[in-house]
């Protein structure tokens, strides 16, 4: 069991109280995490403030070697990190470590792109272009289900375009985070990055507070529309990444064969627990009986256990709260006579929040468990016969995160694709591993703003439009 500290100003802050973090598979103590007050919070965006008037936020190659060495030190406490950010988180090892690759790729990205001169016009009369500067302190909200890989969604732009940062993690997943921050202070000025941990309490401060010049969100839809009603009052700056029940449509041209295990690792990928996942499956009636054979089978075959063992393929859910959800939404489907394919209990003789993954056919359009987003290791699979009710269904949905078409002709799923309203789309693939070129963000109820990509970098960043006047006749 370990003890975590908050990092502020440089310091590691012990806080007046503390919290127990627990393993999702044994229920077993993994750490204590310091609960938060509006003190220490203030003390954060003090720190954070400061350190805006010095040179970090005015010299790019200082902070692109930062972004480099926080790399580094990724790289080489991989195995650390990821032990025991799957005590904390439940997924397997080896997906855990995944996730600090996954950061180190983002911060060598970063640390690599150099600006690039913004010219809007440049002629006889005169030149404009445009000037890029932080948006200042801004803070980030990490959800519990990839706490590593979003959080360097946010931190890898957020960084190089000159900002200073507060991380809030989720309170069951803050001890990766924690330690994190305590590895990267020999790699950032004091002040760069803060963290603060504790319960909703001290999220909603954050977001109200009045040194925080924006908020990066990523978590439900509910919560993301109180934080944007608390960020209305100081006129924060937003991204919101929301929730999403991403559809995706298999052709009748597709071939079961080879799309089955790739919409089974997108489906269930950290036990479903991923905004981006396959949450409902549109197949055409000619493919139908064979991919569902197929997604069962793969179902019974997948090894369900603690994340510490190397066999383990899926590891528990989080928290009772989803495991409960998730419990209650095959249960109602099951009564409503949907065929559940789920193989049964899953290691009934641990305590942990372990669920088998799920196929489950038979379901009206607008069960709920195609309607709201499961968030957890089941998907059902409806068939369609005509192209455009599947697009109409997939598109029936308040979401729009992402949005897939499966199927031997390329050109077709482009254009049907096309008309899916989801701010993400793919081809014969969904929901791959982030990528930091590639930019990422929702639609609808899912959210707006992006995160990598040079937009991720707007997103941090204050553009203004400089014109400079040319004296007459300075310019042939």
């Amino acid at each position: 069991m370990r003890d975590l500290h908050n990092l502020s100003g440089g310091k590691h802050v012990r806080g007046s109280s503390a919290y127990s973090v627990f393993n999702p598979a044994t229920l077993e103590i993994v750490g204590r995490a310091p609960l938060s007050t509006a003190f220490d919070l203030d003390d954060a965006v003090t720190a954070a403030t400061a350190v805006l008037k010095g040179q970090w936020s005015r010299d790019e190659a200082l902070r692109r070697e930062a972004l480099a060495n926080c790399a580094d030190i990724l790289d080489r406490h991989v195995d650390e990190l990821a032990r025991l950010l799957s005590l904390e988180q439940g997924k397997p090892v080896v997906s855990a470590a995944g996730e600090v690759r996954i950061a180190s790729r983002i911060c060598r990205h970063y640390a690599a792109r150099t600006t690039r001169p913004e010219i809007i016009r440049d002629t006889n009369a005169d030149r404009v272009t445009v000037l890029r500067a932080p948006v200042g302190v801004v803070g980030l909200i990490v959800p519990w289900n990839f706490p590593i890989t979003i959080l360097f969604m946010k931190l890898g732009p957020a960084l190089w375009s000159g900002n200073t940062v507060i991380i809030k993690p989720a309170p069951t997943t803050p001890l990766t985070t924690l330690r994190l921050a305590e590895l990267f202070s020999s790699a950032l000025p004091a002040g760069v990055l803060n963290t603060i941990t504790g319960e909703g309490d001290i999220g909603e401060a954050l977001v109200a507070h009045p040194g925080i010049a924006k908020i990066s969100f990523t978590g439900s839809t509910t919560t993301g529309r109180r934080v944007m009603q608390s960020a209305a009052s100081t006129l924060k700056r937003l991204t919101l990444e929301l929730g999403g029940n991403d559809a995706a449509i298999v052709l009748e041209d597709a071939d079961p064969d080879l799309v089955a295990p790739r919409l089974f690792a997108s489906a269930f990928t950290n036990a479903g627990q991923l905004c981006a996942a396959v949450k409902r499956l549109y197949v055409h009636r000619r493919v139908y009986p064979q991919l569902v054979e197929k997604l069962q089978r793969l179902a019974r075959e997948t090894r369900v256990g603690v994340g510490a063992a190397a066999t383990t393929q899926m590891g528990p859910v989080n928290n009772r709260m989803q495991f409960d959800r998730i419990r209650g939404l095959v249960d109602e489907a099951r009564a409503a006579g949907a065929n559940v394919c789920d193989d049964g209990d899953a290691l009934p003789d641990l305590p942990g929040y372990f669920l088998r993954p799920a196929i489950v056919t038979g379901l009206a359009a607008d069960a709920r468990l195609v309607v709201e987003e499961q968030f957890g290791p089941v998907l059902p699979v409806l068939p369609f016969t005509e192209t455009e009710e599947a697009i109409a269904q997939a598109n029936a949905s308040e979401f729009g995160l992402g949005g897939s078409v499966w199927s031997n002709d390329p050109q077709r799923a482009i254009d049907v694709a096309a008309r899916l309203e989801a701010g993400s789309l793919y081809v014969n693939s969904h929901a791959i591993p982030p990528d930091p070129e590639i930019p990422f963000g929702g639609i609808k109820a899912s959210g707006f703003g992006y995160e990598l990509g040079d937009w991720g970098i707007d997103e941090f960043s204050i553009r203004r439009v400089m014109r400079v006047e040319h004296p007459a006749g300075a310019k042939a």
